[in-house]
């Protein structure tokens, strides 16, 4: 399993674009049968699980989970 940790990332530019850039840059990467677990802060990312559904779909993914626990939100995602 691949592990990203963008709880602590700081970003000057709009933190949707670069949720999506950097899962795109993943998805490229990844085998076909990868996983991704990604870890990023609620208060960073306040999206619904069906917005996080769509970016897995346009980054040609699957949403395999999301845990939402003290503030964080880990998304696994499968190639």
């Amino acid at each position: 399993m691949i592990i990203e940790d963008y709880r602590h990332v700081s970003c000057g530019g709009d933190p949707f674009n670069f949720l999506m850039s950097s899962i795109k840059s993943i998805q490229i990467d990844m085998k076909p049968d990868d996983t991704v677990k990604i870890m990023i802060m609620d208060d960073k990312y306040p999206y619904t699980d069906k917005t996080f559904l769509s970016i897995a779909k346009f980054c040609k993914l699957t949403l395999a989970s999301i845990e939402r626990t003290n503030g964080e939100v880990h998304l696994t995602m499968k190639k």
